[in-house]
């Protein structure tokens, strides 16, 4: 998720194009990162030290780690949590940008502070969207009068992570008092603290969670293919449910329901928006009143 995330704010800043970055994001399954990006990335090493090592590393017949050591740049303990970090999604994103050639590793921290300002985030959260780990990232998306329902929402991601594609990412969600719900599948959760949550397109999506979900290639978002992503929900829901009630809440899953009604809420409502590539859905959940 946040090669997606960074990626396109590169991609609006103007340092990568559109096409640059898809073209990155599809080699970056085959990149292995270099130890030496990863100890500047964590503040272990300065990058005039990598640089050293990697002019001796051209010379000598060793590896990187083991030159770091001799140096005394690097003990053996932190070369042990460089490596444990060589299958990280954010440092192997980095990695493939610098062998592309389309950033300099003295210009990641300059983007990653551009970037962290433009979000209004701290370091610590700018830490946890770099750790890739959902649960970390989702929160950071979703405004102050949205976070009850963060719970959900990381449900929803993981969940279309596992069953959908796992090229997804997510945008700002925003709080809204109504939602026209055309092309949607919404399903209560009735009980204690009771939701209302609901599966929409944006700009197609959810016809294609439909068409992987049915595994039927449906031409249009019609009955057929909602009620395919309406299993999707079912599967959302049931696993929040299943969550709750370990924590000693019970809630009921209604039916879904397929009316292309306005959502309404006397609460406000949050709707976060999840990509796959240039297609979007959403997904909204707001308090059962």
């Amino acid at each position: 998720m946040v090669e997606y995330i960074l990626g396109n704010y590169l991609v609006e800043t103007g340092k990568i194009t559109k096409e640059q970055l898809t073209e990155t994001l599809e080699k970056q399954d085959s990149v292995r990162v270099k130890l030496g990006l990863i100890a500047v990335a964590e503040g272990m090493m300065t990058l005039s030290q990598t640089e050293e090592v990697n002019r001796l590393q051209a010379v000598m017949d060793k590896r990187f780690g083991d030159i770091a050591v001799s140096k005394g740049y690097l003990t053996d303990e932190q070369i042990g949590k460089l490596l444990k970090k060589q299958g990280d999604a954010y440092m192997t994103f980095i990695q493939t940008l610098i062998d592309s050639e389309l950033i300099t590793m003295s210009e990641i921290d300059v983007y990653l502070e551009n970037f962290r300002t433009s979000k209004g985030f701290s370091i610590s959260e700018l830490d946890a969207l770099k750790s890739d780990q959902i649960e970390r990232i989702v929160p950071l998306f979703i405004p102050e009068a949205g976070k009850k329902f963060s719970e959900v929402i990381v449900v929803a991601v993981k969940t279309l992570l596992r069953l959908f594609d796992r090229h997804i990412y997510v945008e700002d969600a925003q709080m809204v008092h109504a939602f026209p719900a055309e092309g949607q599948v919404s399903q209560a959760l009735v009980g204690e603290d009771g939701i209302i949550t609901c599966l929409s397109e944006l700009d197609g999506a959810l016809l294609k969670l439909a068409q992987v979900f049915g595994q039927e290639d449906f031409p249009a978002l019609d009955m057929d293919a909602l009620d395919a992503a309406g299993e999707t929900l079912n599967c959302i829901n049931g696993l929040y449910a299943s969550s709750e009630s370990r924590n000693g809440k019970f809630l009921e899953l209604m039916p879904p329901d397929y009316d292309d009604v306005t959502i309404k809420a006397k609460t406000t409502i949050c709707r976060i928006p999840i990509f796959v590539g240039d297609k979007g859905l959403y997904f909204t959940v707001a308090d059962l009143v």
